[in-house]
């Protein structure tokens, strides 16, 4: 009996040994793990790193200086991002984004905020280009030497007796590139003004200067239905103050180009109002020349020269003059380096020949 309880004892005592031992084996592993987690995670390791600028020798076999600086990485807080829906009442924020996370996040090559700044610029120019391209940028079409850059063009041509033999090859010239463009014809090439004002212009009022009259000759049926509705509006003032009334008119309308034909021997005429009747001040017309040069601008000439200014970023209209005598007057030429149009002379018309466009 006694030998049978021995026996049955003895497997529970290796049984506590094992489990003893087992216990002390796990007690050992974990306390390796612990230290080795917190050796990996100390903070030398994630606070610093080290960058190498290696500079090498100038001639062949020279040895590689290489020195090593500890660089410290501040740590970036970014803020909280959120984003907005249409609903007034709810705003959905997301969670902190850390600079390395977010630098990967807009694909940057090297992980450097440098790139990410450089992106947006670049983004930036070509959206500036973009808009500059729609407002003002139309594509030249030549007519009779000169590029003229529009798509809504207003044509007025110089129907005096002198000029009536050019108007139809003119014509065909222009409406070669632009079929649409939309032909005036009035008397002469006279602009005029009476003190701060163009004589028949769209603020003038009191007594006008004797001038020369003349009927239109535009034909309706070869205008727009636009082109018809500024004719109804400025034909009886143009009749009456000619090239000075027709710009005056056509700078509050929507054309891309103001296109004038004519010899320019009538030139500017100034007038001001002295005794309740108009005095002539100054005229450089080749018929009669007044006062010498002009010394300073009336208002109304600072207008023109602000409107045409704003010819390049598309807010106004470029001017186009073409001449088959002599060089426009000083100020139309200004206008004209305003507004980034052309002045070109055309006087082979008086020979008959055609000079080939560029």
């Amino acid at each position: 009996m006694e030998s049978c309880d021995s026996v049955r004892s003895r497997p529970r005592a290796r049984s506590l040994a094992g489990l003893a031992f087992s216990i002390a084996v796990h007690v050992v592993l974990v306390m390796a793990a612990c230290w080795m987690v917190w050796r990996q995670a100390g903070p030398e390791q994630s606070a610093q790193e080290f960058v190498a600028h290696a500079v090498a020798g100038g001639r062949s076999g020279a040895s590689l200086a290489a020195t090593v600086h500890p660089v410290s990485h501040p740590k970036v807080r970014m803020p909280r991002a959120r984003l907005a829906t249409k609903s007034a009442s709810a705003t959905l924020a997301l969670p902190p984004m850390s600079a390395p996370k977010l630098g990967a996040a807009m694909g940057t090559a090297t992980g450097r905020g440098g790139v990410f700044g450089r992106g947006i610029g670049r983004g930036a120019g070509g959206g500036l280009g973009a808009g500059l391209g729609k407002s003002a940028g139309f594509v030249g079409r030549p007519v009779m030497g000169a590029f003229i850059r529009a798509k809504r063009v207003a044509v007025y041509l110089d129907c005096s007796g002198s000029m009536r033999s050019y108007l139809p090859r003119v014509e065909a010239d222009i409406r070669k590139e632009f079929p649409d463009a939309d032909v005036f014809r009035f008397d002469g090439a006279r602009v005029v003004g009476l003190g701060d004002m163009v004589v028949f212009g769209r603020r003038f009022q009191g007594v006008a200067p004797r001038l020369r009259e003349g009927p239109t000759q535009t034909t309706l049926e070869s205008l727009t239905p636009n082109g018809r509705s500024v004719q109804a509006k400025v034909r009886t003032a143009c009749e009456k103050g000619s090239l000075g009334a027709w710009m005056d008119r056509l700078l509050a309308e929507s054309y891309d180009a103001l296109v004038v034909f004519s010899d320019f021997q009538d030139g500017l005429r100034l007038y001001e109002t002295k005794k309740g009747e108009p005095k002539m001040v100054y005229s450089d017309s080749s018929y009669h020349k007044v006062g010498g040069v002009q010394k300073g601008h009336t208002r109304w000439q600072r207008e023109w020269l602000e409107a045409f200014a704003k010819a390049p970023y598309g807010a106004g209209p470029r001017l186009y003059l073409f001449t088959v005598q002599q060089e426009p007057q000083v100020f139309l030429q200004a206008c004209v380096a305003a507004s980034g149009g052309a002045s070109t002379s055309v006087s082979w018309l008086k020979k008959g020949s055609r000079k080939a466009s560029p």
